[in-house]
């Protein structure tokens, strides 16, 4: 292992555990941490940390967000196509 794994490891776990930890103190616990409650409730505290660390597909932190999502180039066109046609039927609409 090298030193920069130790050194990420246990700020990983520090983090998804504070994640449960708020919730148990009544802070909403975010849907993809979910999962992790559910290891700490079977395996305990060091089995939970033990899956933590050696897991790839461990929950995102508490504030993370996925990156947005971006059409392909080639939909552009047809996106702004649709667009312009319902800004075309709203403003119709008003004129009615």
């Amino acid at each position: 292992m090298t030193s920069a794994q130790n050194t990420a490891e246990p700020s990983l776990v520090v983090t998804h555990y504070e994640t449960l930890r708020q919730a148990a103190l009544g802070n909403a616990l975010p849907p993809e941490a979910r999962a992790g409650l559910t290891l700490f409730l079977q395996r305990g505290m060091w089995g939970w940390a033990q899956v933590i660390i050696t897991t790839s597909a461990v929950p995102k932190p508490v504030g993370a967000r996925p990156t947005p999502w971006q059409p392909p180039e080639t939909a552009r066109p047809l996106i702004q196509l649709l667009a312009a046609l319902v800004i075309q039927a709203n403003s119709e609409g008003d004129r009615r």
